[in-house]
């Protein structure tokens, strides 16, 4: 890790920001206690109702949302069940599969658990802007030393066979594989990043099933601070800085792909 020198202030402003999210935990799970929940059931809770996916979430994916072994995940749903807050069913396609709905208890004290969070983040919200600013001067973007300023000019994604004949944007191309059928001499691009795209492991778990997609980004951005991906993503950053780009990749579905993912990776501050 390479040394970077702070102003003394730095220390002053992660001191109150840290406490003041241990303050924000704190009154968390005091509500959480009131409610008759512990704070892990209310992550649990909050880990199922918001995944979004209609059918439930399945065991692995609230793992994976409260960073949890298999193993102690299926103790905590366990004991949610039999406190009568969710329920187990079996997926409709694919019998092996375990989802998990909110009961009508759990789902309502977790409406009013989150009403009253909203309210409290509401409230917060004039002080976050400032605790953030604070730390401008000694910021890593994605946790990268060195990283520059964040990107001002635009990163697109667009599939391999996208007719973009007429578009001069720079392309690259950021698939682990090369795409099927295509002649290097016909290729559309200049530049192949294939060592910042996901790993072969991550991308034959998340095997382009949209429900897994969130687990995966958060994976997958994890996989970009590791080596040789944190390399060969600074060196993208980089060109990205220059001018418009084009991320290319042979994924049908591409909101729920790594370009997505690395675009917006990209595009943070």
């Amino acid at each position: 890790m390479s040394r970077v020198t702070l102003p003394d202030a730095a220390y002053a402003q992660l001191l109150a920001l840290r406490t003041g999210l241990r303050h924000f935990e704190r009154w968390s799970e005091q509500q959480a206690h009131a409610a008759g929940l512990t704070r892990a059931q209310h992550q649990l809770l909050l880990a199922i109702r918001g995944h979004g996916d209609p059918r439930g979430a399945t065991i692995g994916e609230v793992a994976d949302y409260l960073l949890l072994r298999h193993h102690s995940a299926v103790g905590l749903i366990d004991r949610a069940e039999a406190a009568g807050l969710l329920s187990r069913t079996r997926d409709a396609d694919d019998h092996r599969i375990v989802r998990l709905h909110l009961t009508k208890d759990g789902a309502k004290r977790l409406e009013a658990l989150s009403a009253l969070h909203l309210e409290e983040l509401e409230r917060l919200a004039p002080q976050l802007p400032g605790a953030w600013a604070g730390l401008a001067p000694v910021q890593r973007t994605h946790g990268f030393p060195g990283s520059p300023s964040p990107i001002s000019k635009a990163v697109r994604i667009a599939r391999i066979d996208d007719d973009v004949d007429a578009d001069p944007t720079p392309r690259v191309l950021v698939d682990r594989l090369w795409p099927r059928g295509l002649a290097k001499e016909a290729a559309p691009f200049a530049t192949w990043a294939k060592e910042v795209a996901p790993s072969a492991a991550l991308r034959t778990w998340y095997g382009h099933v949209p429900r897994r997609f969130a687990p995966f980004a958060r994976k997958y951005r994890a996989e970009l601070d590791t080596q040789p991906a944190r390399a060969a993503f600074e060196q993208l950053r980089q060109r990205a800085q220059k001018g418009d780009l084009v991320l290319l990749t042979a994924t049908k579905d591409l909101e729920h792909s790594g370009a997505a993912v690395l675009r917006d990776v990209l595009a943070e501050p």
